[in-house]
């Protein structure tokens, strides 16, 4: 990929190519957002929560900055008296782009005297973000996001003007707490400053050095602290087995293989490997194509991503730094190429949740009062997010709520007796109980009765 200088594209050539990909990856996410794709998983929860508290949904301390990155425009419309449903869904997805956003300005603005490594910062957004399409609100979607413009700006090979390291101690402080695998991005960016400390000659850049080097370690020492504490014991054993369960996406593969079998064929002058680098993922992408959705058990355990992809994207592009990294046209539209494949692969697999959607929303229409699934051939989407959906998908008019296929596991509240979103309802449900007082629950709770038994009761 590096070639003589007088055929590698012109800086500005380069960039606006760069905001082209990057509009074509916001239009494949926000295609998603017109399906309602941030209510995949536990999003309409998010949702929910945000609504009727009227505030950030404060799940995890350790996760805090990445809620309020992507939250603040649904709580700040809340808070300027928006009430409209569809209009706060809006909101609630300029939330989780603005990361995107965010991080792509200041990502261009750091890679402007090598603005060919903005190439990593695409590929990343669109084979392991968009991978993410039933967890697109996720808190590692921030980390994601952030990680890539603290590196660059890590990997400059001069003195980070005033401005620079403003963004950098921003960006850090934001990084403290966006997610767990911080552990990992925040171990790499201390070793990146503390070696910028050893080579800079100056004493103002050598003592900002450490200071940034100091936060990055802070988010290692908070993300080990809530792997050591979780918030939830189980979520350790989970997020281990989901690191097997993302191995079976092919987004993530796509991108992993164009880099780094394209790095090494630059590496070891091999035109072969060269060649492997763009027909591998467009193998992967054909067979993919062929398929309706990407499951969201496997869509879930992306999250796993920042601990074990992002690393590698991070390790090719320094090398890539190291090299002189220029681009060419034929560059260019591999890239290019990679990445809308990607962004229409996105579109293409949100097939199977489009059926749901319509399904779910059918019987909304059609039935009256409590719904069981088992009805309507077991209908659902993520096992306890039933009930939620019921009233988000509603459009303010609850006629119907669709129970979770297993009512004893997991209730994010009392279906039966307990009303969401109650401020923004014109319709609301008249076919709930008499809710249970909280010291009746604990005397049910020590009788271990059945559910139906504590329905009697």
């Amino acid at each position: 990929m590096n070639v003589r200088q007088e055929i590698a594209l012109k800086s500005g050539v380069i960039r606006g190519w760069a905001v082209a990909l990057f509009l074509i990856i916001s239009g494949a996410l926000w295609l998603g957002f017109s399906a309602d794709t941030y209510f995949g998983s536990d999003g309409s929860f998010y949702f929910a929560m945000i609504l009727d508290k009227g505030g950030f949904t404060e799940i995890a301390p350790s996760r805090a900055h990445a809620e309020l990155m992507s939250q603040w425009p649904l709580v700040w419309a809340l808070r300027s008296g928006v009430s409209d449903l569809k209009l706060l869904e809006v909101f609630f997805g300029l939330g989780i782009w603005f990361p995107f956003l965010l991080s792509f300005v200041i990502s261009l603005y750091a890679t402007r005297e090598n603005p060919a490594l903005i190439a990593f910062y695409l590929i990343s957004l669109a084979s392991l973000n968009l991978a993410g399409w039933c967890l697109i609100y996720g808190e590692h979607m921030v980390l994601l996001s952030i990680a890539w413009p603290i590196f660059y700006l890590a990997i400059l090979r001069r003195p980070l003007t005033a401005l620079e390291q403003v963004l950098v101690a921003a960006l850090l402080l934001v990084h403290l707490k966006l997610y767990e695998t911080a552990l990992v991005s925040g171990t790499l960016f201390s070793l990146l400053f503390l070696f910028r400390a050893w080579l800079s000659e100056s004493r103002w850049q050598k003592g900002w050095s450490c200071v940034f080097a100091i936060l990055a370690a802070a988010a290692v020492m908070i993300a080990l602290y809530w792997i050591l504490n979780p918030r939830d014991p189980e979520n350790r054993g989970h997020f281990l087995g989901a690191i097997l369960g993302s191995l079976a996406h092919p987004y993530p593969w796509m991108g992993l293989s164009f880099v780094v079998l394209t790095a090494l064929g630059h590496l070891l002058q091999s035109s072969k490997l060269g060649v492997a680098g763009w027909v591998t993922p467009l193998v992967i992408g054909v067979i993919s194509l062929f398929s309706p959705g990407i499951m969201g058990g496997i869509s879930f355990a992306t999250r796993t991503l920042t601990l074990t992809a992002l690393p590698l994207l991070m390790l090719v592009a320094g090398m890539a730094s190291l090299s002189c990294f220029r681009f060419h046209r034929k560059c260019a539209l591999v890239v290019g190429g990679l990445i809308l494949a990607l962004s229409i692969l996105h579109v293409r697999h949100l097939q199977s949740w489009l059926d749901f959607r319509r399904d779910f929303k059918e019987i909304l229409q059609s039935e009256r009062g409590f719904v069981k699934p088992a009805d309507h051939g077991g209908i659902s989407h993520w096992g306890w997010t039933n009930s939620v959906l019921s009233y988000v998908w509603s459009e303010g008019e609850v006629r119907a709520v669709i129970l979770n296929p297993d009512e004893i596991g997991y209730q994010p509240f009392q279906v039966k007796s307990e009303m969401l979103l109650e401020a923004y309802l014109t319709k609301k449900p008249d076919f709930l109980e008499a809710k249970v007082p909280l010291e009746e629950w604990s005397v049910l709770e020590d009788e271990e009765l059945t559910a139906d038994e504590v329905d009697e009761r």
